[in-house]
């Protein structure tokens, strides 16, 4: 599976790809915002050995891309985990590529993707309330602030807040209300 964008090709992942992709999952800068990381060797593998199989799946559950230039090495990550009916966005880009808009490009195509190709009824997406950069690509890519989890998730052994960002499709929305 690949997605294009503008300036984007969004790739399945390959176990080739270690260097790439331990290179920022290794980056503590990265790793205060997410629930996982600084990622050791052995989790960046590990990563990579669930994406690979997950492609192989008969009915696939998680979508997670490699974010590169095309024919380039990943420089960050965009997943979708669907579960009856509903999706869960998450998106990491390195450091380096901060602040230049990748992370929404990346983002809003797999929302898309979710919506218009699966047919998702909701996708969520979680940031922390510190990340406001984060909660900025949410928004820019048409999702909305719903609510916050006040201390569900433990990282690094502090509970830590959430916020809750939502995408309904209109048809799935309509009939909720």
């Amino acid at each position: 599976m690949e997605l294009q964008t503008e300036r984007l090709l969004l790739r399945e992942y390959t176990v080739d790809d270690f260097a790439a992709v331990h290179a920022f999952a290794a980056d503590v800068r990265i790793a205060e915002y997410v629930d996982w990381g600084p990622n050791s060797a052995a989790d960046t593998k590990q990563f990579l050995e669930m994406c690979v199989a997950a492609q192989g799946d008969a009915v696939r559950t998680n979508f997670t891309l490699a974010v590169t230039f095309a024919n380039g090495d990943p420089f960050g990550s965009v997943g979708l985990s669907v579960d009856h009916g509903r999706g869960d966005l998450g998106y990491v880009i390195d450091r380096d590529h901060w602040g230049q808009g990748y992370a929404t490009e990346a983002a809003a195509s797999l929302l898309r993707f979710g919506k218009e190709c699966l047919k998702l009824r909701e996708i969520t997406a979680t940031c922390r309330p510190e990340n406001t950069a984060s909660a900025r690509v949410l928004e820019k890519i048409g999702m909305v602030h719903v609510g916050t989890r006040t201390a569900d998730k433990l990282i690094r052994g502090r509970w830590r807040d959430s916020l809750v960002f939502s995408a309904a499709n209109s048809i799935a929305w309509h009939h909720a209300k």
